[in-house]
């Protein structure tokens, strides 16, 4: 009888230890190990819920920081198996933000094809309490299949570890829809970094990676786009204006034979450095133009025209048939290193 209880308590361990990640999440359960995996600077664990309050009084949450590192710093969780859009495709999820604004991505991905996802973006209207964040998924594909969930927070600017970058969320789950925060649309000029409920971001390169959406620090109304070029920067290192998910703006630049310069609000703390200014189809680097201003002022805002008549030395002139969607901006081009 103690071989059989044995072997009993043996199977019963195991059978609690293989317990199913399986939506709704709502890290309450006991006997599952709810393991994310984080990239990026992004960092999830599961907590006691210290904002207990309005809609949501459970026990456990999941706490996000989001920490130096990339700008889609974030973390993901595999599920059991794969998330069953055949019926309900919108997900809701509850959300305690230090702030108003402050984006949540919510993304599905297959387990071994990182190319086969889809994601929504919603946007925090309260600041320290508990909301219900809605994301549409009604356009997914139902013929793929997922089991990863990504979660990041402010996709497109930096963390900095602090109370400003530390969220939680809650009762992740697909339900029939409505309600909830604004769905965030994709970026389109003019850029202005203030709507609410547009889905801004910045993707740096070759040592402009620190680039990040601020408060103006001569305008705390104001919001803009920082951008820091390192000390180990390329000479083309430089800024896309755009979302990660976006690759570009929702339409083309409406270049005509009379309408071809682009204005940029530009601050540098020094003057007479270069700015360029790219413009390209998304899905073909090779359709682009490229032009060129001068920073007068130091430490002010001014105004740069970039006319793409005038093309950049060495680079391809404009071509109207071309369906110019993307953005990208260079300081100091043609230096290498800055610190600035």
């Amino acid at each position: 009888m103690k071989k059989i209880y044995t072997l009993l308590t043996a199977l019963l361990i195991c059978a609690v230890s293989f317990s199913q990640i399986v939506l709704p999440l709502d890290f309450e359960s006991t006997t599952v190990t709810y393991a994310f995996t984080d990239f990026a600077g992004g960092n999830v664990s599961v907590v006691a819920n210290t904002q207990s309050g309005g809609i949501n009084t459970s026990t456990k949450v999941a706490k996000f920081i989001k920490f130096p590192g990339q700008t889609y710093g974030g973390s993901f969780i595999s599920l059991t198996s794969p998330i069953d859009f055949t019926t309900n495709r919108t997900f809701k999820a509850k959300v305690f933000s230090p702030r108003v604004g402050a984006k949540m991505l919510l993304k599905v991905e297959n387990a071994t094809n990182a190319g086969i996802f889809f994601e929504r973006e919603a946007i925090s209207t309260v600041a320290n309490a508990w909301e219900d964040l809605t994301f549409d998924f009604s356009a997914i594909s139902t013929t793929n299949q997922y089991q990863k969930m990504i979660f990041i927070f402010d996709n497109g600017t930096n963390g900095d570890g602090s109370a400003n970058f530390t969220f939680l969320f809650d009762d992740v789950r697909l339900t029939t829809g409505g309600g909830g925060g604004p769905t965030l649309t994709q970026m389109n000029l003019p850029v202005t970094f203030d709507a609410t409920t547009v889905d801004y971001g910045l993707i740096g390169f070759g040592g402009a990676e620190q680039s990040s959406i601020v408060t103006d620090p001569t305008l705390s109304t104001n919001k803009v786009a920082k951008v820091i070029k390192t000390a180990g920067a390329e000479l083309w290192a430089g800024t896309t204006v755009s979302a990660a998910a976006a690759l570009g703006f929702a339409t083309r630049i409406p270049f005509t034979v009379t309408n071809t310069k682009m204005n940029v609000r530009v601050w540098s703390p020094v003057a007479g450095i270069p700015v360029r200014l790219k413009v390209e189809e998304h899905g073909d680097p090779t359709h682009s133009v490229e032009t060129e201003a001068t920073v007068t002022t130091a430490s002010g805002w001014q105004t740069l025209e970039f006319n793409f008549l005038t093309q950049a030395t060495g680079t391809a002139a404009i071509n109207l048939t071309y369906n110019y969607d993307k953005l990208s901006i260079f300081f100091n081009f043609g230096t290498t290193g800055a610190s600035t």
